[in-house]
């Protein structure tokens, strides 16, 4: 490797990590801001400082875990679901504050990073199928939240991994609501810090099993 392509890629690096130090600390004020308004009890210091720091863990496995430049879009993606994912654990809700910009800010970093195309089909399959359910029940059997932060997901992971994340998070979701006695009709699964799981876990181990199942 010529020292010039060093250059860049330690050029492209820095400016990524840059970009998702950022979005880590304006995802978790947004995401503290939005909690101030729905619940009477404001998350303490140390638990702020506890999300930022998962959240900033989440853009490093990005960083680590898929080649530059598409990790942006990961990072930026995961990072959000992470913030998004322990406001829904606290308060029950997955705040458009956090997953409006999340999807919009991995639309661009990932047409950025030439993956236009996968994108938008991500986005297209994984936010369609959960706003039909969404828009069917009245926002009973899925929130919503869950499909603007399914936009994000989709627009990162692009249609094959959405579904890994997607499959991973209902497992996820399946097997703790077992556990904890709660997997019966009328009772709320928040969703959120499932879909953030799946979507960790897909970071990691999706690229192989991706490429194993299409032969590439």
């Amino acid at each position: 490797m010529e020292f010039t392509e060093i250059e860049r890629l330690v050029n492209s690096l820095v400016r990524i990590a840059a970009v998702l130090i950022v979005w880590c600390m304006v995802a978790t004020w947004l995401s503290a801001r939005a909690e101030r308004r729905v619940s009477a009890c404001e998350r303490s210091l140390r638990a702020r400082l506890a999300v930022g720091c998962a959240a900033l863990a989440a853009a490093c496995a990005a960083l680590l875990a898929r080649p530059l430049p598409g990790a942006a879009a990961y990072g930026a993606a995961c990072v959000a679901l992470v913030v998004a994912g322990a406001a829904d654990a606290r308060t029950g809700f997955l705040f458009d504050a956090v997953t409006l910009p999340a999807a919009s800010l991995t639309a661009l970093l990932a047409v950025l990073a030439g993956e236009g195309a996968r994108s938008a089909a991500g986005m297209a399959l994984a936010g369609l199928p959960f706003a039909c359910v969404a828009c069917a029940t009245g926002g009973r059997a899925l929130g919503f939240g869950d499909v603007k932060a399914m936009l994000a997901v989709g627009a990162a992971f692009g249609p094959l991994e959405s579904f890994f994340v997607l499959f991973a998070a209902c497992v996820s979701g399946i097997l703790t609501a077992s556990l904890r006695g709660r997997l019966r009709r009328g009772v709320e699964v928040r969703f959120g810090p499932h879909l953030a799981f799946g979507a960790m876990l897909t970071l990691v181990a999706g690229a192989p099993l991706a490429a194993r199942l299409t032969g590439s």
